[in-house]
């Protein structure tokens, strides 16, 4: 049997990742990222609720970390972070919509 070539390869993966996500999009299906948006947005949300701003920065140092261990610049991850829970204060609905979601 013929060895198929990279190209041959590459497209029946394209193929089938398509398929993929075409199947989790009518599933309504949250990808990882998803869930992660989520959770973060949760977590941020409660602690400036809560007036925790010590839990968020204990949130925030943990996150920069694992960033920095991926080679990430961790002054930059600690600006993003910020946005991020600068972004939450002022807008419970900080996400884009999902058009394929609503029913």
């Amino acid at each position: 049997m013929a060895r198929q070539t990279d190209e041959e390869r590459k497209a029946r993966q394209k193929k089938r990742q398509q398929q993929l996500r075409d199947r989790h999009r009518k599933e309504r299906r949250p990808d990882r990222d998803d869930v992660a948006r989520a959770l973060l947005f949760w977590a941020i949300t409660s602690y400036l609720d809560e007036g925790r701003a010590d839990r968020i920065d204990q949130l925030s140092d943990a996150a920069v970390a694992v960033l920095g261990d991926q080679g990430f610049d961790r002054r930059a991850s600690y600006d993003v972070f910020d946005g991020i829970v600068d972004r939450y204060a002022r807008d419970d609905r900080p996400f884009r919509r999902k058009v394929h979601l609503r029913a």
